[in-house]
């Protein structure tokens, strides 16, 4: 006896989600290209992955293709106007752009959005670190470590916050507890 329509669609989007790890990892690494093309590949898997196609926006970020990233964030919020996170992904790649106003308005969305969401105060704490906004960037990071404590370990190394590594309350903040 084959397999249903229902059991096909969740091998699919099982296979997606072994691809996004494994692009994750990648990523992680800095190994963008190979993550790019684990991201991709979830995507054929299933083409309604969210989190694959911000992922997918973010590994051409930082391969320097601005132009496919924002086409790939337009998807994702296409896909989900309420994902906070893909907002906040098109507003990484703004930031990239010197489109500031851009930029810090889809970080203030993806907040009002995804009010919970520990990835978006950190990536609008890394937006204020590169203003010099040494307030904005304090409230938000601490926002995000509150939310998600484990994050402290890669904040610590964050070549974003490197000015204010020896701050007293970015210590305080990424603390070992």
């Amino acid at each position: 006896m084959g397999r249903s329509n229902a059991e096909w669609e969740e091998l699919k989007r099982f296979r997606a989600e072994v691809h996004f790890e494994r692009g994750r990892a990648l990523f992680r690494n800095r190994k963008f290209a190979e993550a790019l093309a684990a991201f991709d590949e979830a995507l054929r898997q299933d083409g309604s992955f969210l989190r694959a196609e911000i992922a997918r926006a973010y590994a051409l970020k930082r391969l320097g293709r601005p132009d496919e990233a924002l086409a790939s964030a337009a998807r994702a919020i296409a896909g989900d106007p309420r994902a906070g996170l893909a907002y906040a992904a098109r507003a990484s790649i703004y930031q990239d752009l010197g489109r500031r106003a851009e930029a810090e308005a889809d970080f203030a969305r993806a907040i009002a959005l995804s009010p919970d969401e520990p990835r978006v105060y950190y990536n609008f704490a890394c937006f204020w670190a590169h203003e010099g906004n040494e307030e904005k960037c304090r409230e938000h990071l601490g926002r995000a470590l509150e939310l998600d404590p484990q994050s402290n370990s890669v904040a610590a190394v964050d070549e974003d916050f490197a000015d204010f590594r020896e701050k007293p309350w970015f210590l305080a903040l990424v603390a070992f507890k």
